[in-house]
């Protein structure tokens, strides 16, 4: 079973640098054939991330939007994305002055985390596994 989520950005630029070049994340940028707006896509494993500007799924889907504006994007979800570099991340963060939420280092079950919310409000949680203690 594979999966696929689309997430509605504001800005597809934005989210692109942030994605790409804050998170290091393997992004690809294309535009749908019949379409005349990009989308970005992240894939991992069985799973897909689309992010598609709100303004083109909300011209597309208008039933689907009319009571986004009651809620913050991504209430109640999270995104889980393993890398294998965090310290790299947490520098461009830092560069960037973009807050980190939460960090936890688990060395017993053998992995780091380290929380941030995207620039649309999605709580992106990274994952990085390492060896646990033995």
């Amino acid at each position: 079973m594979s999966l696929i989520v689309t997430l509605a950005v504001e800005d597809l630029d934005h989210s692109e640098l942030f994605y790409r070049g804050v998170l290091e994340l393997p992004v690809e940028r294309f535009r749908p054939e019949g379409s005349h707006h990009d989308v970005l896509m992240i894939s991992q494993g069985d799973a897909t991330v689309l992010l598609r500007e709100s303004a083109v799924l909300e011209a597309q889907h208008p039933a689907a939007f009319q009571h986004l504006d009651r809620q913050n994007h991504g209430v109640g979800l999270s995104l889980d994305f393993q890398v294998g570099h965090l310290n790299i991340i947490r520098t461009n963060l830092n560069r960037q002055e973009h807050p980190c939420l939460y960090e936890l280092e688990d060395q017993e079950h053998g992995f780091s985390e380290l929380w941030v919310y995207d620039p649309d409000n999605y709580l992106i949680i990274l994952t990085q596994v390492t060896q646990p203690s033995a």
